[in-house]
């Protein structure tokens, strides 16, 4: 694809659209960063390619594809830098990267709404790529836009080996609160876990090690059965003593965590019936057990207040 490509922001996103698009033959023109340490190691590695700490009006003259890859509090001030640069920009593709900002927020007249689209790579990005690591390739990207932008980036998905899904403009952050519980919020799990073992004598930092085989094996299943049929344990078995006596002594030696067992026991409660191993009695059960902590909790956090 011939077309001249400018990234605006490299950090632990844009620096894997500049070397993964790169290695399958797009035209990487020009990159913006304000690290200028980083753009100097980059342009080492993309090469040839011009790079400046500032949007260059002289960039986007230059280019057909403009992505913008910084973080979701500066993209507006982006975009209405790039809007006040009194140039025609109509023909011009642009492409967010933010997985909550749609393109509603090219909301200057000078923008091409056909050209215009969010692409956002279901993937998580904990450090700057200086090599290529390939973790936009076997991947799905959520994408809202315009048609003619639309047409564009699946030819490019496609070149990335990767699918994409549909996600409607106004469920913008709905869809991103998907991909945060997804992946953020499993380390939450997992640390709160670190915190129940820390609380029984067990090193912390050895957590991850000694529950690795049982996510793995999980994963495993969910990839072979599907969600609710690899649901198994204390809820999907109705062992409501079991899960009674787990209530009952977090509450004793973690109380803070009664509010995030209970709305999860909920939820799994949700899974164990629609797996349809537990009846409409067993559901009430478990669920009158859970009331009476969060009535329990709420007393206590009205009492506090007073």
């Amino acid at each position: 694809m011939s077309n001249k490509i400018y990234i605006i922001g490299v950090g632990r996103v844009g620096s894997s659209f500049a070397f993964e698009l790169k290695d399958k033959d797009f035209d990487i023109n020009f990159l913006t960063d304000r690290n200028e340490e980083r753009l100097k190691e980059m342009s080492l590695k993309i090469n040839p390619v011009s790079v400046s700490a500032c949007i260059k009006k002289e960039f986007i003259l230059a280019s057909d594809i403009i992505i913008i890859s910084v973080q979701d509090k500066f993209i507006k001030d982006v975009i209405k830098e790039i809007a006040g640069l009194d140039i025609d920009l109509f023909e011009k593709f642009f492409f967010l990267t933010s997985g909550s900002m749609s393109t509603d927020t090219f909301y200057f007249d000078n923008f091409n709404k056909e050209n215009l689209l969010s692409m956002h790579p279901i993937q998580t990005f904990d450090r700057v790529n200086i090599e290529n690591g390939h973790i936009l390739e076997n991947i799905y990207f959520g994408i809202e836009g315009g048609l003619k932008a639309r047409e564009l980036v699946k030819r490019i998905i496609e070149k990335l080996n990767s699918h994409f899904i549909d996600i409607p403009k106004e469920k913008k952050y709905l869809y991103h609160s998907a991909c945060v519980i997804s992946s953020n919020f499993l380390i939450t799990l997992l640390n709160i876990s670190s915190e129940i073992m820390g609380s029984i004598g067990i090193d912390k930092s050895k957590t991850f090690e000694i529950f690795k085989p049982i996510i793995d094996k999980t994963l495993s299943n969910i990839s072979e059965d599907g969600l609710t049929h690899s649901l198994t344990g204390p809820f999907e078995r109705n062992e409501v003593e079991t899960i009674s006596n787990h209530l009952s002594s977090i509450n004793k030696e973690l109380p803070s965590l009664i509010p995030f067992y209970t709305l999860l026991g909920m939820e799994t409660v949700k899974v164990a019936f629609k797996k349809e191993s537990l009846n409409l009695k067993n559901v009430i059960s478990i669920l009158d057990l859970m009331n009476e902590y969060i009535i329990n909790e709420s007393n206590i956090t009205k009492r506090t207040i007073n």
